[in-house]
């Protein structure tokens, strides 16, 4: 049992002299038996950033996912001014936080997932 996550770009790769954003839809399911508080983060590489601010990294905090159930996160990928052709790539970070009787919480685990974005 874990945490899945799966990625999908519209449109697939980046055109540099059209500089239009690609859409980036992150899924994260939740495929324990029990639900789960889910935190994600995402770090791009130097040539592309997240939304209009460009920012190299982006947090959510999914909160409860139910069993089965599954989250989605939508952003922009838009390529910076001095970005060259080739293959940028995207980590992206689904930790589980384990919540005590007592309140306490804290990070468990960590699910990793590296992904490829192609500018053109």
């Amino acid at each position: 049992m874990s945490i899945s996550i799966n990625t999908v770009f519209v449109p697939y790769s980046i055109d540099l002299q059209e500089r239009k954003p690609v859409q980036l839809d992150v899924e994260v399911i939740n495929r324990y038996n029990a639900p789960k508080k889910v935190n994600l983060e995402l770090i791009a590489s130097s040539q592309i950033g997240f939304n209009k601010t460009l920012s190299s990294s982006e947090k959510f905090e999914l909160g409860l996912i139910k069993t089965g159930e599954n989250k989605i996160v939508k952003l922009d990928v838009i390529p910076r001014n001095f970005a060259a052709k080739g293959e940028e790539r995207i980590a992206i970070i689904a930790t589980e936080i384990t919540v005590e009787e007592t309140g306490y919480s804290y990070p468990s685990k960590k699910f990793r997932k590296i992904v490829g974005v192609k500018l053109r």
